[in-house]
C-alpha cells in the first residue's frame, strides 16, 4: 500500500481500529481520522484486544464512532455540509456487509443479493469520497483493500463500482502487505476472532481526470485491468480464450452463469436507483 507521511489520511469502518494504530505509527501521516460502524461501547464489548488506546493521542488524531459511510446523518455536521474536504487518502479495508444485513438499509425495493448489497456500499463509499472527504487540492485518492476469494472476488471491483460515474477513476491495484503493518489484525466482521490472512489487493479510484496529476511513484506500483478484450471474460477474469467457441464454451459454465447474474443484479440496482 502506497502512503506518504504529508498525507491526510480518512479510515472507514475499522474494527478494533488496530489498522488505523498501526498506519500511525508506521507511516506517521500527516493527519488521521479513524472511523468505526460501531459505537464505542459496542466495540469495546465486541472485541476485547482493540486499539482504542493507541488513538487519540495527539491533536492530528481523530476517533469517530457510530460512523456510517452511506449515511452523512452520522457525520460530524460540517462533513455532510460538503465542508471539510480535508483529506488527501480514504482507506477502505476489506469491506464486507454481513449476510444477515437487511436490504433495505440501502432503501432498495425488491429482491436483493448480499453481492449486489455490497457493491452498493463500495460505490456509494466513492461516491461520498468524492463529495465529501476528498480534498479537490490535494492527492484525491480512494482506497479499497480487498481479498482474491469468495465472495470478495465476485464483486468486479476493478469494473462494476465507479460504473456511470463520470468523476471518478479506476487507476489500477496494488498487493497489500500486512508486514508493513504490524499489530494489524483482520477481523471477523461481528465476532471477536483474528481471521487468517490472505492475500491483499488494494484497489485505487481518484476524481482526477487526468492521470499525470497524480504521484508517479504510486502509478509505478500500480497494475492495470486484467482480463481485457474480446479473448477475455472480464466479470470472471478468464482467458485468454484460443477460439470464439472456448469463450462460447466457458459462457456456459455454471461459474460465469453465477456471475453474469450477479452483474445482471447489480445493474438492475443501480437502474432502480436512478
Amino acid at each position: 500500500m502506497y502512503i506518504k507521511p504529508n498525507w491526510r489520511i480518512l479510515t472507514i469502518g475499522d474494527g478494533d481500529l488496530s489498522f488505523s494504530a498501526s498506519l500511525w505509527q508506521n507511516f506517521k501521516p500527516k493527519q488521521l481520522t479513524a472511523t468505526v460502524f460501531d459505537s464505542q461501547q459496542t466495540l469495546e464489548n465486541k472485541y476485547q484486544h482493540n486499539a482504542i488506546d493507541l488513538l487519540n493521542t495527539n491533536p492530528s488524531q481523530q476517533l469517530l464512532f457510530g460512523f456510517d459511510v452511506t449515511d452523512p446523518k452520522t457525520w460530524p455536521e460540517t462533513w455532510a455540509a460538503s465542508k471539510n474536504q480535508q483529506f488527501d487518502l480514504v482507506i477502505f479495508q476489506f469491506p464486507l456487509v454481513p449476510a444477515f444485513e437487511n436490504p433495505q438499509y440501502f432503501h432498495q425495493k425488491g429482491d436483493i443479493s448480499i453481492n449486489t448489497i455490497n457493491r452498493l456500499l463500495l460505490r456509494k463509499y466513492l461516491i461520498h469520497c468524492e463529495k465529501y472527504f476528498l480534498d479537490p487540492k490535494g492527492e484525491q485518492l480512494c482506497y479499497i483493500t480487498s481479498k482474491d476469494v469468495r465472495p470478495y472476488d465476485e464483486w468486479n471491483i476493478e469494473s462494476s463500482l465507479n460504473q456511470d460515474l463520470e468523476h471518478i477513476q479506476y487507476l489500477g491495484s496494488m498487493p497489500f502487505d500486512i508486514e508493513k503493518f504490524p499489530g494489524y489484525k483482520i477481523r471477523n466482521v461481528d465476532r471477536d476472532k483474528h481471521v487468517k490472512n490472505t492475500q491483499g489487493i488494494t484497489y485505487v479510484w481518484s476524481p482526477k481526470a487526468d492521470s499525470t496529476d497524480h504521484n508517479k511513484a504510486l502509478l509505478g506500483v500500480l497494475e492495470e485491468k486484467s482480463h481485457q478484450g474480446e479473448g477475455y471474460c472480464e466479470i470472471c477474469k478468464a482467458g485468454p480464450f484460443v477460439s470464439a467457441s472456448d469463450k462460447v464454451l466457458h459462457e456456459q459454465t455454471k461459474k460465469h452463469q453465477l456471475m453474469q447474474q450477479y452483474e445482471d443484479q447489480y445493474e438492475k440496482a443501480l437502474l432502480a436507483k436512478n
